[in-house]
């Protein structure tokens, strides 16, 4: 089994990923930026964003997998303009693992939130992952 990456000349996501063999899908629902109270973290974008990939990071612990397992995400953005936070924040969650990715502009999300983050996964039934 294998999940092969093919980076985007853009940056931060891979403009593919390929996954062959078998093993488990994973879908994590959309992830919020919340902090312990259970509130919209303050801060900025990159702070809301790091608080939604640690979110994202928790729900694929709980089913055994990590971020490196993640090969695909799409992000609904309250607004456009700090997609580089956005994209900031990205980086520092996936590394040199990062994930296809699609980011969208709406018009409102739940709370509040400025971002909001579903993810899927794949963990091979031999847990390796090759980048």
């Amino acid at each position: 089994m294998a999940i092969e990456r093919h980076p985007s000349e853009l940056g931060t996501f891979s403009d593919t990923v390929r996954v062959d063999g078998p093993g488990t899908w994973i879908y994590v629902s959309g992830a919020l930026g919340l902090g312990p109270d259970g509130q919209i973290v303050s801060g900025g974008m990159y702070e809301e964003a790091t608080a939604v990939f640690e979110s994202i990071r928790g729900s694929l612990a709980r089913s055994g997998a990590t971020l490196d397992n993640v090969v695909r995400i799409t992000a609904y953005l309250s607004g456009l303009e700090s997609y580089a936070d956005f994209g900031r924040a990205r980086a520092d969650a996936f590394g040199n693992s990062p994930p296809a990715s699609a980011a969208v502009g709406v018009a409102r999300l739940l709370m509040g939130a400025r971002v909001e983050v579903d993810a899927v996964a794949f963990v091979p039934d031999d847990a390796s992952v090759t980048r």
